[in-house]
C-alpha cells in the first residue's frame, strides 16, 4: 500500500504495544518499509475503540478520521479521497534545502511556508510543494466549512479556534471569521456544542471497569435521544456501540 500511494500523499504509519525489541526484529524479517511508532499503555487503541488487530484507521488531509476497520478490507476509493490536498511526501522526506519550510508547516505557520516555499528551486520541489501547501490552506478551510455544515460545532469551533491563528496573514482568514461568525450567532448550536464535549469526554475516557462503561454508554443513549437527527446524537449512538463492543 505505501508503495501503491505513497507518491499521492498517503503515509502508512504503524503502531503497536508491543517492546522496540520485538518490533525491530519483525520490521527487519518482513521488509516494511512504512513508518512506525509505539502505543506503550494502549492509550491510542483506547481512543479508536480499537478491540481486535489488525486494524486500520484512515485520516484525511483535513485530519478527519474518514474510515476505520480490517485494514484489508479498506477500499481504495476512500484512500483516493483521503489523499485529496495532501502533501506529496511525508516531511522526513523533503530534501535538506526545505528545512525551513518544514519548520513553519510544524508549527502550522501557513503564510511563512508559503513565503518560503517561493524561494525554493524546482529541483528541491518548490513548485510542487508551494502546490501542496496551498492545498492543505484550502482543504482546512473547507473542512471547517464541511464540519458547520453538518452540525458538527465541536470540529468547527476547534479547528477555527486553530486556523485563526494559523492562518495569519492569508486571505483564507477572512473565511474562517465567517464560519465562527455563525457558529457565535447559532443559537441551537450551545446545547449540542456542550453534548459534543460530553462524548468527546467519554472517547477519551478509559472506562476500564464495566460500571464506567455501562454508564457511559447510558448518558450516550441520553444525548442520541435528546438530539435526534444531529451530528451529535450519531457521534453518541457510534460511540455507544463501540463502548458496548468492549469486554
Amino acid at each position: 500500500m505505501q508503495s501503491s500511494w505513497g507518491e499521492k500523499g498517503l503515509t502508512i504509519v504503524g503502531v503497536t504495544s508491543e517492546g522496540e525489541g520485538e518490533t525491530v526484529k519483525w520490521v527487519q524479517s518482513k521488509g516494511a518499509k512504512y513508518a512506525y511508532g509505539y502505543d506503550k499503555g494502549g492509550k491510542l487503541s483506547s481512543f479508536f475503540g480499537i478491540s481486535g488487530i489488525p486494524a486500520a484507521v484512515l485520516i484525511d488531509a483535513k485530519g478527519v478520521v474518514v474510515w476505520q476497520g480490517h485494514p484489508g478490507s479498506l477500499p481504495e476509493t476512500a484512500i483516493a479521497k483521503a489523499c485529496e490536498g495532501a502533501l506529496p511526501k511525508p516531511l522526513w522526506e523533503w530534501s535538506p534545502a526545505t528545512k525551513a519550510v518544514k519548520a513553519a508547516l510544524l508549527k502550522r505557520q501557513y503564510k511563512v511556508a508559503l513565503d518560503e516555499a517561493t524561494k525554493l528551486a524546482e529541483a528541491d520541489g518548490g513548485p510542487q510543494i508551494l502546490a501542496a501547501i496551498q492545498q492543505v490552506i484550502g482543504g482546512r478551510v473547507t473542512g471547517l466549512e464541511d464540519a458547520y455544515s453538518k452540525g458538527d460545532y465541536l470540529g468547527a469551533e476547534t479547528a477555527g479556534a486553530a486556523l485563526v491563528k494559523e492562518l495569519a496573514g492569508l486571505p483564507e482568514k477572512e473565511k474562517v471569521d465567517a464560519v465562527l461568525a455563525k457558529l457565535e450567532a447559532n443559537k441551537e448550536a450551545g446545547p449540542i456544542l456542550k453534548a459534543q464535549k460530553q462524548v468527546a469526554k467519554l472517547r477519551a475516557a478509559e472506562l476500564s471497569k464495566r460500571k464506567e462503561r455501562e454508564a457511559a454508554v447510558e448518558d450516550l443513549l441520553k444525548i442520541e435521544k435528546q438530539f435526534p437527527g444531529t451530528y451529535v446524537a450519531s457521534e453518541a449512538a457510534e460511540l455507544a456501540k463501540v463502548i458496548k463492543a468492549r469486554k
